[in-house]
């Protein structure tokens, strides 16, 4: 019964593009159980503290909204921002920058490279951090899971085709998807902050980028701008990354 249901929200709802410590939440399940449905302390702003080698993530606490803005303590509203995401997951950002009070955050509905800014308000925000990231290189077109330094798996990939390139940068995970069963978009997905910002004429399939599993080619440059894998390494990344672990994309 569940499985209509996540290929539904995944590929309908928000179509993609082409195809130790304080952890943030994972997935959906993890929404009540995250550290985020805790009272909120009493600082009057969220500390950004993390241990070496680790990448600082926030997400919105059960029943609260936070606004996104252009610019840290001012600029444009760009969304309030509540509990979920579009797809159902815990709202979690991976946290870029910081400008006292404000935390620089990747996100989808700003272009590529520009930073969302929310402050750091620990009555409607927890915090935390995760030692993972992904490495993905177009050029090798091969992709890495990193536990701190340590290098956890690599994989090749299949990257976006000329015209369509795989945008480069720093981007984050913001949900996950299991069971999925899709021709298009294999066992499982995760999508991330980046967009495609030359969508095809006649491509219906959104500007959102994920990785996501195929049982086509690898190694090639032929996708929409999302960045496809063999099935069983997508498995291994939805299972072990939370949400708001970067991911580097280079050229």
């Amino acid at each position: 019964m569940r499985r209509p249901l996540a290929l539904l929200a995944f590929a309908a709802a928000v179509s993609i593009a082409g195809c130790g410590g304080d952890e943030p939440p994972r997935t959906t399940a993890d929404l009540e159980a995250a550290p985020s449905a805790e009272p909120p302390p009493a600082e009057t702003t969220l500390s950004l503290d993390v241990p070496r080698g680790a990448y600082p993530v926030i997400w919105v606490r059960a029943g609260q909204e936070v606004e996104m803005r252009t610019e840290p303590g001012g600029g444009e509203v760009v969304e309030q921002i509540g509990r979920r995401t579009s797809f159902g997951s815990p709202s979690v950002f991976g946290v870029v920058d910081r400008d006292g009070e404000w935390a620089g955050v990747t996100t989808t509905l700003l272009p590529n490279g520009r930073r969302g800014w929310i402050r750091l308000d620990p009555a409607r925000l927890g915090a935390g951090w995760t030692r993972y990231s992904i490495d993905v290189d177009l050029s090798e077109r091969s992709a890495s899971l990193l536990d701190g330094e340590q290098v956890q798996l690599s994989f090749s990939v299949t990257v976006g085709a000329p015209g369509t390139e795989t945008p480069t940068g720093r981007y984050a995970v913001t949900d996950t998807f299991t069971d999925l069963d899709s021709a298009a978009y294999g066992c499982c997905a995760l999508a991330l902050s980046a967009t495609q910002p030359n969508v095809p004429s006649g491509w219906l399939g959104g500007r959102t980028i994920a990785i996501h599993g195929t049982s086509g080619p690898l190694g090639v440059a032929t996708s929409h701008g999302c960045i496809r894998a063999a099935d069983a390494d997508v498995a291994k990344l939805v299972r072990a990354v939370p949400l708001g672990t970067p991911v580097f994309v280079e050229a």
